[in-house]
């Protein structure tokens, strides 16, 4: 999944995220405040795929994936930190600046 040219918004995301026993980490829900304090819930997203990376000589870990909200769906990146423990959730286009993803 790429994003169009344009915009890329990142946000700083909480993840409630399943561990399997064989290592692989797959994001269940994700929570994140917007630009004007609201914050977001999302469920049901559906992970598409996933891959290592170093970044910098840090690993990171990237999830491209969609969520489908009134009918439309968007797409979106969850970038795991593993050395930080955070998350990030970059946005493109027009939904990252109104709020709600």
């Amino acid at each position: 999944m790429g994003f169009a040219a344009g915009k890329v918004r990142y946000h700083k995301v909480a993840v409630d995220c399943w561990f399997t026993a064989a290592g692989r980490t797959i994001p269940r829900m994700i929570k994140y405040q917007d630009d004007a304090g609201c914050i977001h819930l999302i469920k049901e997203l559906q992970v598409h795929q996933s891959q290592r990376r170093r970044s910098g000589g840090l690993l990171v870990q990237r999830y491209d994936c969609s969520v489908v909200q009134e009918g439309i769906r968007r797409d979106f990146v969850l970038w795991y930190h593993p050395g930080e423990n955070t998350w990030d959730m970059a946005l493109a286009g027009q939904e990252a600046t109104v709020g709600g993803i």
